[in-house]
């Protein structure tokens, strides 16, 4: 929800709009050629440019507020007379567009005048101007070059650049004294990246989408028009990265971006595990030594069980004037875990890192901890699959399940361990 929320905010960034033609049917285009890393596009069709596209301070905009910096042509030598007038009309005016002149209409609607027409325009807007890049009134046309270089010569620098990592996607949108960012990190390594955004005179903010903290990011620096912020991500980790002059006065403000936390305790203590489901998972409670994935126990009824199991454990903890901000860290979970201590709820995770703030649940002495632990039901179904039908518990209706497939990680693996921020991280 909190990313669908911020996502709707303002308007999408986009430095490159790529005109999909006039074939039919079209729902979207091909980006011929490809956008270098760095800037990010949008698709145009002929209907927006002929009814809703405008010129404003050299740049195509859309009644919402969208706009673009560059207008790409596809690789076709058709357009219809009609859409190429506006198009000169818009390069005029100080559009700017990159592609090969049409050389036909792909309609046969006033045919051939139309083909002569397209001709004519062409002619008038590219000419036989050898250069590639061409003043047509107060706009420009760009052909036969590449198109990182066109971008660069036209002073449309990189919305965002990451360097030495491929595994950082994003996404921009923009709104009155606030620019959005959303990162996401698709690898499943960690990631320290070193990020320049075209942002200026706004001061950068860190949003976490899974627990809804909002602070400010003091490591920071700005130069010729773009903030450079020091970034790191967990496996398959997302933040955004909000810039705003608005004041905070929540969440924590730390010297560092991400201070590093340290391992203050491990739990060490037996778990009893009540498996809740009694007829697939074994009827009493199992005292387990130590946390192991369950598809590794040699009982079948805990190495195929579905469903949801809770752990129960204790342990003696003494808090340190030095420490602050206490998480519970789960080490690797398979697939949804909640987590309770001293009977109060911390919350559910289900993504890496598998960790939740515990400074105000955790006590002085002897706590007692909960966690109940949910995975999907592939396991039993790879199960039953080796059964006779009338011994199974589940069915389905298409059943593409085999008794050799891997079966999928289970129940709560660890290790647990308490972290915390030491104080000197703090400002």
């Amino acid at each position: 929800r909190r990313c669908q929320h911020l996502l709707q905010q303002g308007n999408y960034v986009a430095d490159v709009c790529y005109f999909i033609g006039e074939d039919a049917p079209l729902m979207t285009g091909v980006r011929d050629p490809e956008l270098s890393d760095g800037y990010a596009f949008d698709y145009i069709n002929a209907g927006v440019i002929l009814n809703n596209l405008q010129v404003e301070n050299g740049r195509f905009v859309l009644p919402n507020g969208m706009s673009y910096g560059l207008m790409v042509l596809p690789p076709l030598n058709t357009m219809r007379p009609e859409l190429l007038s506006k198009l000169e009309a818009l390069v005029k005016q100080g559009g700017k567009i990159f592609g090969d002149p049409p050389v036909k209409s792909p309609s046969l609607q006033n045919y051939p005048e139309s083909d002569s027409l397209v001709k004519q325009l062409a002619s008038k807007m590219w000419g036989m101007n050898s250069s590639n890049f061409i003043t047509y009134g107060n706009g420009t046309i760009v052909k036969d070059q590449d198109l990182e270089k066109t971008l660069s010569e036209l002073n449309i620098q990189k919305d965002v650049e990451i360097k030495n990592s491929k595994s950082v996607l994003w996404t921009h949108r923009s709104l009155p004294k606030m620019e959005i960012y959303f990162l996401t990190n698709q690898s499943d390594e960690e990631v320290s990246i070193n990020p320049s955004f075209r942002v200026q005179g706004l001061k950068p903010q860190l949003w976490d989408p899974m627990t809804g903290e909002i602070r400010k990011l003091n490591e920071f620096s700005e130069k010729n028009g773009r903030i450079q912020v020091p970034i790191k991500f967990e496996p398959l980790q997302s933040w955004f990265i909000v810039f705003s002059n608005a004041e905070l006065n929540q969440g924590a403000n730390y010297t560092q971006n991400f201070p590093e936390t340290t391992v203050v305790q491990k739990l060490k203590n037996p778990w009893s595990v009540e498996f809740i489901n009694k007829s697939l998972g074994p009827k009493e409670s199992v005292i387990l030594p130590e946390l192991s994935d369950w598809t590794t126990n040699e009982d079948e009824n805990i190495k195929y069980y579905s469903g949801t199991a809770v752990y129960k454990s204790s342990f003696n903890f003494e808090k340190s004037e030095n420490q602050e901000n206490l998480f519970i860290d789960l080490g690797n979970v398979g697939v949804m875990a909640s987590i309770k201590i001293n009977g109060i709820p911390l919350g559910t995770t289900w993504i890496y890192p598998y960790q939740l703030k515990a400074t105000k649940a955790i006590k002085d002495g002897e706590n007692t901890i909960e966690v109940e632990v949910v995975n999907v039901w592939r396991n039993q179904l790879t199960k039953d699959n080796r059964l006779n039908k009338d011994e199974r518990s589940t069915w389905v209706l298409v059943d593409k399940f085999t008794p050799e497939e891997a079966l999928i990680p289970s129940g709560l693996i660890g290790p647990v361990v308490i972290k915390g921020f030491n104080k000197h991280s703090k400002n």
